[in-house]
């Protein structure tokens, strides 16, 4: 979770029910009941549990307990730490924001004839290629590859939105599902990249939050990573400064918390250079993060208590150094911390933890931390 949504989140908690429970409420109608009924009558009542007016009363305060539950959630509603859903979009409204929409993954894609031709080579608009038979690729325009030239490479796109696109290694896609006369081979010289599925609340939600200050064009840190976050939801974490008057250094992730290919860092450097986002005066460079490395280097040890847990915990121990590493990695400037990798193999159920690597590093807050090798032992059960 960025500051952002540590900021949202970490707020007050409010209430619009005053944190009453059904038994509370139940217990409460219950004895006004008997009190007035007193005052009334001048005699005293106890109600058993088979009483029809006890079962009356705790019939009405379930109906009661609801509508205090439907009170409290209309009220949380109008407020970032809360909203979800249709709620949250209609939050948004009032700052101009507006949810993205999904978007397709892409990848550059080189068509090639087994030899040249003395014609051009026609590969029509809507022509899809697959590397596994569940997603697939096409050509949102004719290509041509001209007389005399044995290639052509275009970018093609997924025929579906959502994340599902992403991650197709150079030379999965080559898969002809509409075969095109005349070539041979057709094979992506990129990772697919760029699908993402619908924008989550919590990205909707840090937008609103930053929504005032890109009420102008950029200028002020706020304003710049809130604009750089409206450009697609594939951006992560961003981070900007200036280095020198009139420079603005805007460095990002994204959103899987992997380094930016060059393809996005120019998609995000168009879209703050545009004249109705970027102040005349300054001159704006995208780039990554600088990466810092580090590795990690492990052992640790389960109580003999917890023998007949053993094989969980150490399923739980490897999850949470892989949560430690995408936490790590997943903020720019975040300081290399072993300790944070300690309390998570510890939370996940080991006893002891002894940790050789990383070692507490302070880092640049234009560089992010990237694992380059994990070395995790388990050092057997010990008693305590």
């Amino acid at each position: 979770m960025n500051d952002t949504l540590e900021t949202i989140y970490s707020l007050p908690d409010v209430t619009f029910g005053d944190d009453i429970s059904l038994e509370d409420l139940q217990s409460a109608m219950i004895t006004d009941f008997c009190e007035r009924y007193q005052e009334i009558t001048g005699k005293p009542i106890t109600l058993s549990k088979a009483d029809p007016n006890r079962i009356i009363l705790l019939a009405v305060a379930q109906y009661l307990y609801q509508g205090l539950l439907h009170v409290d959630k209309a009220g949380k509603m109008n407020f970032l730490k809360y909203a979800y859903g249709p709620y949250l979009r209609h939050l948004a409204a009032f700052k101009g924001v507006t949810e993205m929409e999904p978007q397709k993954a892409t990848a550059m894609v080189r068509w090639s004839l087994e030899e040249a031709r003395e014609q051009d080579t026609a590969i029509p608009a809507g022509t899809r290629i697959t590397g596994d038979w569940e997603v697939f690729f096409e050509t949102l325009s004719d290509v041509v590859i001209p007389a005399g030239n044995t290639d052509a490479t275009v970018k093609m796109t997924c025929t579906e939105a959502g994340e599902k696109g992403n991650n197709f290694a150079p030379g999965e896609l080559c898969i002809m599902t509409d075969p095109v006369p005349f070539i041979a081979d057709v094979v992506n010289t990129t990772q697919s990249a760029g699908g993402m599925d619908a924008e989550s609340d919590e990205s909707l939600a840090e937008r609103i939050y930053l929504a005032p200050a890109g009420y102008s064009v950029a200028g002020s840190e706020a304003a710049y990573i809130y604009h750089a976050k409206s450009s697609g939801t594939e951006v992560g974490d961003v981070r900007v400064s200036s280095p020198s008057a009139g420079v603005v250094d805007v460095r990002f992730l994204m959103a899987d918390g992997s380094l930016p290919d060059t393809d996005a860092i120019a998609k995000l450097s168009d879209y703050l250079s545009a004249d109705e986002r970027r102040p005349l005066t300054d001159y704006v460079q995208v780039s990554a993060p600088d990466s810092v490395s580090y590795t990690i280097a492990a052992t640790y040890y389960i109580s003999s208590k917890n023998q007949s847990m053993e094989a969980g915990i150490r399923t739980a121990v490897e999850t949470a150094v892989e949560e430690y590493k995408a936490w790590q990695g997943g903020a720019i400037g975040r300081d290399i911390n072993p300790n944070e990798l300690v309390s998570r193999i510890m939370q996940a159920g080991a006893k002891r933890v002894v940790v050789t690597a990383p070692v507490s590093t302070v880092i640049p807050s234009t560089s992010v931390g990237v694992c380059a090798a994990t070395n995790l032992t388990y050092g057997g059960l010990e008693n305590d």
